[in-house]
């Protein structure tokens, strides 16, 4: 999946709503999910018995505050709880969204796959943002090992991304196809997501340049698109592993290793959401890295 972790907007408790959820596919908002009881969010709880008790909250949004400034995954869990409790059927459906995702991310660091499926299924059912939903769907699949359903889950996303995160979902969707062997529906699918694409071109363009090279292709304006990349802020993070690919199929030991390294030195000590997200670019660029090194 592409790698850039995208974290929806998050409103101050003084906030009403966001305008990205209101562009999620459907110009009208579905019911309301009900908001999930603390028995359905299966979050493990042996750590709260010794946690001091939290004072009770103002509101839904203030809660998912708290939940975000949480220190530990048991906090986190329960300001996201009693967020979800604290409103009922008049819970704003973009903060219910929200939410409910950090219940997702703490169920992802505790490794607990299928009960982050469960959350995933439940910020689908609310109506917003579907598209991270989605997304958040196809990294569970994909770490489990579903490389069909994560594929089609991400398929869902891009379709369902409002214009200012398409591309986004649209690379993401290349990434796993290219993973999963598909290198002619990962190559149609990065036409789409450089037509889509405004600030990360040079991303998805060095993307392209990476299927084709693995693929013993030619390249178009492979040079450029590599001095572009360079030259770009973007060139950080996922732009090292980009660039160090490149120069890898180019036979360019040096520069592959230091970007190589550079990018795994950078997700060294990344959340296990992002690992999940990274897992099979870390996988790669340590398998490359190594061959250079043994030589």
């Amino acid at each position: 999946m592409s790698r850039r972790e995208t974290t929806p907007p998050v409103r101050r408790p003084e906030g009403r709503s966001t305008e990205s959820a209101r562009r999620s596919e459907g110009s009208s908002v579905r019911p309301l999910a009900p908001a999930p009881r603390a028995d359905d969010t299966g979050v493990t709880r042996r750590a709260t018995k010794s946690s001091p008790k939290l004072p009770a909250p103002k509101s839904a949004a203030e809660c998912l505050a708290s939940a975000l400034r949480a220190r530990t995954l048991a906090s986190r869990a329960e300001w996201a709880r009693k967020g979800l409790a604290a409103e009922g059927d008049e819970l704003d459906p973009e903060i219910q969204f929200l939410l409910v995702r950090q219940l997702y991310l703490v169920h992802i660091e505790e490794d607990h796959l299928e009960r982050a499926l469960a959350m995933a299924a439940q910020m689908l059912a609310i109506g917003v943002m579907g598209d991270l939903a989605q997304h958040d769907r196809a990294r569970v699949l994909w770490a489990r090992g579903d490389a069909r359903e994560a594929i089609e889950a991400q398929r869902h996303a891009a379709r369902l991304a409002p214009p200012d995160r398409r591309s986004f979902q649209t690379l993401a969707l290349a990434t796993l196809q290219h993973f999963a062997g598909d290198v002619p529906a990962a190559l149609r699918t990065l036409v789409r997501a450089e037509r889509w694409s405004h600030r990360d071109r040079v991303l998805v363009r060095a993307y392209r340049v990476v299927v084709e090279l693995g693929d013993d292709r030619v390249p178009e304006g492979l040079e450029e698109t590599r001095s572009a990349l360079a030259a770009s802020p973007l060139r950080e993070g996922y732009g090292q592993y980009l660039l160090g690919m490149i120069a890898y199929e180019l036979g360019d030991r040096p520069r592959a290793a230091a970007h190589l390294r550079a990018f795994l030195r950078k997700n060294a000590a990344i959340d296990r959401a992002k690992q999940l997200t990274l897992r099979e670019e870390l996988r790669r660029a340590r398998r490359a890295l190594a061959e250079l090194e043994s030589d």
